[in-house]
């Protein structure tokens, strides 16, 4: 705010230049005014830093992401005929950018192909070698029929760790992040395993092993639905511990 104050001139023989200067008002800036030019300019100061951060936060998210999504599994179930004097067989292909690691392949009676596991009950999980991008592997137990009259499930995990999950069903195949699978151990719990390995299983014949519906699942409240039951192996959400044989 500008004040405007008024001098008055000098008497005597000042010329007519003087005397006009001398008459023409000054002013002055109000110190109310000036604090609130200050204070604007320093908000102004930090919304632009803040900006900055949020940019540059956001910067590092996106870049983040892209590293995800350029090292991200993505498994596919394919049925193979006969062909060239092979069997017909079922095969397990990482479509992906990045290696698919501590592999569990089952079956469920169906499946909802959702996120979670939705009142689906699985069962004979398997634990397969690891399948590099562009790579498949045989599911030989399966046998070489086509119509298996179950669901198909597999969960992997990426190099950092993280889940994903592939069901199939009636020829549909959903792919979700996060595991939507039961969790079972990978290792020995109480001196037995609940997941077999792949060459200790020829077919499926016998009775069904490691049987697990949602009831037997415990999942933390506070893990957001889109992640399923875990979000990373061995993680604060990783209900692996709660684990116990049906």
């Amino acid at each position: 705010m500008l004040e405007l104050v008024e001098e008055s001139g000098q008497t005597g023989p000042a010329s007519g230049v003087q005397a006009m200067i001398s008459a023409r008002p000054s002013y002055r800036v109000c110190p109310g005014w000036q604090r609130c030019h200050e204070g604007g300019a320093r908000m102004l100061a930090l919304l632009v830093s803040i900006t900055a951060v949020l940019v540059s936060l956001g910067s590092l998210g996106i870049a983040y992401m892209s590293g995800r999504h350029s090292r991200m599994p993505v498994l596919q179930f394919m049925w193979e005929g006969a062909s060239g004097g092979g069997e017909p067989k079922w095969w397990l292909a990482n479509v992906g950018t990045g290696p698919a690691t501590n592999i569990v392949v089952a079956q469920a009676e169906r499946t909802a192909l959702t996120r979670g596991l939705n009142r689906e009950q699985w069962f004979n999980p398997v634990l397969i070698p690891s399948i590099p991008a562009g790579g498949k592997l045989a599911l030989t137990w399966l046998g070489g029929t086509m119509g298996l009259q179950c669901g198909l499930g597999a969960s992997c995990t990426d190099a950092e760790k993280y889940f994903y999950t592939t069901k199939c069903g009636d020829d549909v195949s959903m792919f979700f992040v996060g595991l939507h699978l039961p969790r079972w151990p990978l290792l020995k719990l109480n001196g037995s395993r609940a997941v077999k390995t792949w060459w200790g299983v020829e077919d499926l014949s016998g009775p069904r092993w490691s049987s697990v519906s949602e009831r037997h699942v415990r999942r933390r409240w506070w893990l957001p639905s889109r992640f399923g039951i875990s979000r990373r192996l061995g993680g604060w959400a990783d209900p692996v511990l709660s684990y116990r044989p049906r």
